[in-house]
């Protein structure tokens, strides 16, 4: 199919068994999403418990869009505040750090979060 070496053109040449291939400058990233958080409870004899549901509407690994762009829920304040990562985990740095408020959410959480990028 005269394609260069790669996992991803390995993956392409399989999957149309010698057709014609069209190419597309969208890729899908997916990423799995725990069932629940195990962590229940904070202190040295559990005395603090986690809030483990929703927070102002909104749980963890949300789908949420923040100043026009997509990131999932990390970590959630009870004082209004999240934490925010992209779609490979990554802690965004946001100043200020975003309030609840001003987020909409996108999804709810899934097992399976898909996210389109255009490379």
């Amino acid at each position: 199919m005269k394609l260069e070496k790669s996992h991803i053109n390995d993956a392409i040449s399989i999957a149309c068994n010698e057709q014609e291939i069209i190419y597309s400058n969208v890729s899908f990233y997916k990423n799995s999403i725990s069932k629940g958080d195990y962590q229940q409870t904070k202190g040295i004899r559990s005395e603090k418990t986690i809030p483990t549901g929703k927070l102002f509407g909104f749980r963890k690994f949300d789908k949420v869009r923040y100043d026009n762009e997509l990131y999932f829920i990390k970590g959630r304040m009870s004082s209004g505040y999240a934490i925010l990562c992209d779609i490979f985990g990554l802690k965004q740095s946001l100043k200020p750090i975003p309030k609840f408020n001003k987020m909409e959410r996108m999804n709810t959480r899934k097992l399976i979060q898909l996210v389109e990028v255009i490379v």
